[in-house]
């Protein structure tokens, strides 16, 4: 797909002509393309829609980021890519919080660019491939990972009807313990570390070689590991919105087990996501997490309502807390906090064995919740309704 009427707001001719050049294998970036100051931006935007705008940000980096905001607000059919020489937390929070959809370090444009303006390019207008589920926790021990190893597995089985031919991928994002690569006895030298650590292209064929395959159902791509001082490595949400959307066009249905992350990183996993599910228990502590990770959101842009909360191990009967007195916290409307039956037995049998409830125990109070789960998600993804899984 040729690249046609992309844009570029930046005065340092370096900029101009390293875009230039990673844009001449594929489109062109034309002269009168450049726009040198944002006014100047924002009437070639309003004369004629643009896919894409590269916004140099390197002169005024908060001062250009600001007067970007209003336009990838206005102009919403537009993917706005910040270029900077620097990679800082704080210029990437506040690059995301003022529209943008990709922070590209300058040094990276030669290599990256292309991938990047196909990627979000074709994003709206292509959506062959699978679908893709993140599954947050607001603690641990909440059950997100049995939530998602088993989700996968009654996604798996509505898509196939019976036919195994087509497994689900389980993603394991859990740097601290790779919890769904251990549920499932997976292990694996290479996972998603190095796919996003890889200098060259990724597809669909080397997202299936590195996952693990469990089952002829199920397959496994193990977490990101820990450097040698056992610290937790970041993780870079551009490039890891990369490797997902492989993910997307590899497998019918890939779930995402990811607790503990960034909100930048859980803002991009949403962006590529059908359903976003945060678990947690009915405990003062879990409803407190659940509300800050929605307020998190909220700052960068990020709708509440495209979160969908479950109450995991939730029974009535015993609970402290009422569903309308946690909705009250969390700031929810009426029969919004969804639950998960308790049902400690068949999960922790199923957990001991590495198998889904499917399998380990079909007749799971727990295994119903999450098949009528998986039915309404499969529902929205084919409305293509995703504001919404309740």
């Amino acid at each position: 797909m040729a690249l046609r009427n992309i844009l570029l707001l930046s005065s340092d001719l370096a900029t101009v002509s390293s875009v230039s050049t990673a844009m001449s294998s594929n489109g062109q970036l034309e002269t009168n393309n450049v726009c040198r100051d944002m006014p100047e931006l924002a009437r070639r935007l309003k004369d004629a829609e643009s896919p894409a705008v590269l916004v140099d940000i390197d002169a005024e980096p908060k001062h250009v980021l600001s007067q970007m905001e209003p336009l990838a607000r206005r102009f919403t059919g537009t993917k706005f890519i910040v270029l900077s020489g620097l990679m800082r937390q704080d210029l990437l929070l506040e690059a995301m919080h003022a529209g943008a959809r990709h922070f590209l370090l300058k040094e990276a444009v030669g290599t990256d660019l292309n991938n990047v303006l196909h990627r979000l390019c074709r994003q709206d207008d292509s959506r062959d491939g699978g679908k893709i589920v993140t599954i947050l926790s607001a603690g641990g021990g909440c059950g997100a990972t049995t939530v998602a190893v088993n989700l996968a597995a009654e996604l798996q089985a509505l898509e196939n009807e019976g036919d195994g031919s087509k497994p689900a991928l389980v993603v394991d994002l859990d740097s601290n313990y790779g919890a769904s690569a251990t549920y499932l006895g997976a292990d694996s030298e290479y996972g998603m570390f190095d796919l996003m650590n890889r200098s060259s292209s990724i597809d669909g064929h080397l997202i299936q070689s590195t996952s693990v395959s469990v089952s002829e159902q199920l397959h496994v791509m193990v977490s990101v590991p820990r450097n040698k001082r056992g610290e937790a490595i970041p993780v870079d949400p551009n490039r890891l919105g990369q490797v997902v959307e492989c993910c997307r066009r590899a497998y019918p249905w890939t779930v995402i087990d990811a607790p503990r992350l960034p909100f930048p990183v859980i803002a991009e996993l949403m962006h590529h996501s059908c359903a976003t599910l945060l678990l947690l228990q009915m405990t003062v502590k879990d409803i407190h997490v659940a509300r800050q990770t929605l307020a998190g959101l909220s700052a960068l842009g990020v709708s509440p309502d495209s979160v969908a909360l479950f109450a995991n191990r939730y029974c009535r009967r015993s609970s402290l807390i009422s569903l309308p007195e946690a909705e009250k916290v969390l700031g929810l409307e009426k029969d919004r906090l969804g639950t998960l039956s308790n049902d400690f037995a068949a999960a922790i049998e199923a957990v001991n064995f590495g198998k889904p409830l499917l399998k380990s125990a079909p007749r799971s109070p727990f295994r119903r919740d999450l098949q009528k789960l998986a039915a309404k998600i499969a529902a929205v993804a084919v409305s293509s309704d995703a504001a919404r899984v309740s």
